[in-house]
């Protein structure tokens, strides 16, 4: 997606926490933040504030940071720490033993390489992201559909540009949902992290069925979503935690959180949770 920087609406909530804001009409992203919490306009005496991006994903985002930069409003993620929390071979290694194994290539190697790295079925998908979610074109069963989804891929708009990650398939817990041609639902959730405190936490397929965890559970899961969040040291980190059958959790990936929907988080609780964090780290940002 591509911004105007004339178009970004810049303010401040709680006189805590500044956004930098362009709506996307998804219901999954957008927020009214001007409804639910105190918001101002007014940058009076200050040269230069840091703020939230809150205006989906962008194609180059080195360029818009400069861009935003240049009219006195810093980003929350340079572009190195965008790049970090948004491409696997940036983030994978900081968490290796945390998420399934995986490895990743300019070109997708042959079936042959493939399996003998990862086993059948493996997971493919593109260092960034996968293509809305495809069945087809995320778990590979055999060196046929590994080929067919290689020659795909190649071809699939959200796909071409990204380099080709394989990773090690793991049998994760089902829910009940009706995908559609989409991957599997799992027992996932997603956890917004501000500065390695968590901010919230929901299921991740909460718009396709209701399910939650136990007290134990979560315990657990965000015990692991903690550890990520200290490996990687950013800003505003998304991580999505996924308890496999055999009952262990496990990180599916990680996300720069400014440009990450909310999934089943509670939005509002959560962006007051971000507010009451920055002033305890803070203290004078309300100031």
């Amino acid at each position: 997606m591509q911004h105007n920087p004339d178009d970004i609406d810049v303010f401040q909530i709680e006189r805590s926490v500044w956004i930098a804001e362009a709506k996307i009409q998804s219901p999954n992203y957008d927020f009214a933040f001007s409804q639910l919490l105190a918001c101002s306009h007014s940058r009076f005496g200050m040269d230069e504030v840091t703020a939230v991006a809150r205006f989906g994903a962008v194609l180059e985002y080195d360029a818009l940071y400069a861009s935003l930069l240049e009219r006195g409003v810093r980003l929350v993620h340079s572009p190195a720490q965008h790049q970090l929390c948004s491409e696997l071979p940036q983030w994978y290694p900081l968490l290796k033993g945390l998420t399934p194994e995986s490895w990743w290539y300019d070109k997708a190697p042959d079936a042959e390489t493939a399996g003998e790295l990862a086993g059948w079925p493996l997971f493919i998908k593109g260092s960034r992201q996968t293509s809305r979610h495809q069945f087809k074109l995320s778990i590979i069963h055999n060196p046929e559909e590994y080929r067919v989804a290689v020659e795909a891929f190649s071809n699939d708009r959200m796909l071409h540009w990204q380099q080709v990650v394989i990773r090690r398939f793991e049998r994760l817990r089902p829910i009940q949902a009706d995908m559609g041609r989409r991957i599997p639902a799992s027992f996932e959730f997603r956890s917004f992290w501000w500065h390695g405190h968590l901010a919230g936490v929901g299921p991740y397929f909460a718009e396709f069925a209701k399910y939650q965890w136990t007290e134990s559970e979560k315990t657990e899961a965000l015990r692991i979503a903690e550890d990520a969040a200290r490996c990687v040291v950013l800003p505003f980190v998304v991580i999505d935690l996924a308890q496999c059958i055999d009952g262990r959790w496990i990180v599916i990936e990680i996300n720069d959180a400014q440009e990450s929907g909310y999934a089943g988080v509670p939005r509002l609780a959560m962006w007051q949770k971000v507010v009451e964090l920055e002033q305890m780290l803070t203290p004078d940002s309300n100031a």
